[in-house]
């Protein structure tokens, strides 16, 4: 997990040593009890003086062969599992609490964070678009109350507690993503963050690797739905039937959105203006307004109408919302256009990748004028289960169909996507399929030209992102 130390003013800092060791049901065994932290840290590489060091025994590394590095970088306090043996040098200011499970420790400390913070939980999942629903929600927020938000994707039952410890006393709003990989990890966050609102995108064939079918991946999704208080708000994609069956079981208050009829927060009338301009029809509360975002693309209209359903729910006015959109930002990696000043351009969707996202994307690739050919680098999809190479072939015979120009399959599965595409009439020159990324690379620096748009869709599963450093190390950008 990158970074994940969370450093600022915090809730985290009203807690001195005592009080770690009480809500984990420890023991101080060494140190000053009115010891305050500065953050917490479960990696000795990116923790900072100050912080509050969980040694975690994962799957690969023990987190306790690492508190020498930790106290070195300037740990203040250290979580231990109760058979770790003090050493001699353990500094005598330094806080040691002795606990039986340091990673249930770390869910334990945030919990009594969260519990001692005053603001209002909104917890997103879903099998994709999550980290864009956030950034979207937290933009739209903003102007209207302190916001806080999962840094990156701290969406796991490690990165979850971290990201709430980042929480301080200046935001009433906390937006905190939700990924799961197996049943019940859901239902664990929601009793570490307690959320009040709770947003489900979609469920999509995404984790196939643990579940047997879409209905399992529906019914974990599910349980943040369960999680919510009787005078909860949920916020639910109507497009999607297994996430409205979730809401049909939801006995609280109901926002749904989407494109189609009846959705409380719709749109349609989508069009895709250029890679900075997305032009749409916005109708909630029996009013409609033409709205526009400088993003391409209806996945981003759909990933924009949650946020759009929280403001709604806030009492944001029809205005601040339009205004907010018109300055929505999209992150890094997650579909970002690249203007090249030799004449061809990026759309950066590097992060991550699965057959509903990838298809999505193509179609935003399709659909963008002014660019003569559009070629599509697609990276091996993980996680996908037996199927993984029929839904890899979808992809292949979805791009052809779409007329996507040329398309370049980058290691293991992602060979079915080149060979559907050829399959479908392309020639091995316009589908070509490489082991890696480097190799993919050094082709695409070769092959591109201006008046191209590429999108580089996958994971860093496959390291795709090292395609858009090599373009970038070689080409000049951004256009001015």
């Amino acid at each position: 997990m990158e970074n994940v130390g969370i450093h600022m003013t915090s809730i985290l800092s009203q807690f001195n040593a005592e009080d770690i060791a009480a809500c984990t049901a420890g023991v101080l065994a060494g140190g000053p009890a009115d010891l305050h932290f500065s953050g917490a840290s479960i990696d000795s590489r990116t923790l900072c003086t100050g912080d509050l060091f969980f040694a975690i025994r994962g799957p690969n590394q023990d987190g306790h062969k690492f508190i020498p590095n930790a106290l070195s970088a300037g740990a203040r306090g250290v979580v231990a599992e109760s058979g770790y043996v003090q050493p001699e040098d353990f500094p005598p200011k330094c806080a040691l609490v002795k606990v039986a499970d340091t990673h249930q420790a770390l869910k334990d400390s945030a919990a009594a964070v969260r519990r001692r913070w005053q603001g209002t939980v909104v917890g997103i999942t879903g099998s994709m678009g999550k980290t864009t629903a956030k950034e979207f929600a937290a933009q739209m927020m903003q102007s209207a109350c302190g916001v806080y938000r999962t840094p990156g994707n701290y969406n796991n039952l490690y990165g979850l507690p971290l990201a709430i410890f980042g929480l301080t006393s200046s935001e009433s709003i906390g937006i905190f993503e939700m990924g799961m990989s197996a049943p019940g990890e859901i239902a664990q966050m929601c009793r570490i963050a307690e959320p009040a609102i709770g947003i489900i995108t979609n469920v999509a064939p995404v984790h196939l690797e643990f579940f047997n079918s879409l209905e399992e991946i529906a019914h974990a999704k599910a349980e943040l739905a369960e999680a919510l208080p009787a005078e909860g708000t949920l916020i639910y994609n109507r497009d999607i039937l297994l996430v409205r069956k979730i809401a049909d079981k939801f006995g609280g208050n109901k926002i749904s959105f989407g494109f189609s009829v009846g959705a409380d927060i719709q749109a349609d009338q989508i069009e895709i203006l250029g890679p900075e301009k997305t032009r749409f029809r916005l109708s909630c509360g029996g009013e409609s307004a033409v709205v526009s975002i400088p993003l391409p693309g209806a996945h981003f209209v759909m990933n924009i109408l949650p946020a759009v359903a929280l403001g709604r729910l806030y009492s944001l006015t029809a205005e601040q919302i339009a205004e907010n959109l018109r300055h929505i930002r999209q992150s890094s990696m997650r579909g970002r256009v690249i203007h090249f000043k030799e004449g061809f351009s990026i759309i950066d969707d590097s992060y991550n990748s699965n057959p509903e996202a990838l298809k999505k994307m193509i179609e935003v690739l399709s659909r963008l004028p002014s660019f003569e050919r559009r070629i599509l680098v697609a990276g091996e999809m993980l996680e996908l289960g037996p199927d993984s190479a029929s839904l890899h072939r979808e992809c292949g015979v979805f791009a052809v169909k779409a007329g996507i120009d040329s398309v370049i399959g980058v290691r293991g599965a992602a060979q079915e996507i080149v060979r559907a595409a050829q399959n479908e009439g392309m020639t091995d020159k316009q589908a070509r399929f490489f082991q890696d990324a480097e190799e993919a690379s050094a082709f695409l620096q070769k092959d591109i030209r201006k008046g191209d748009l590429v999108l580089i869709k996958g994971s860093r599963g496959v390291r795709m992102e090292t395609l858009i450093e090599s373009l970038k190390s070689n080409f000049e950008f951004p256009e001015t």
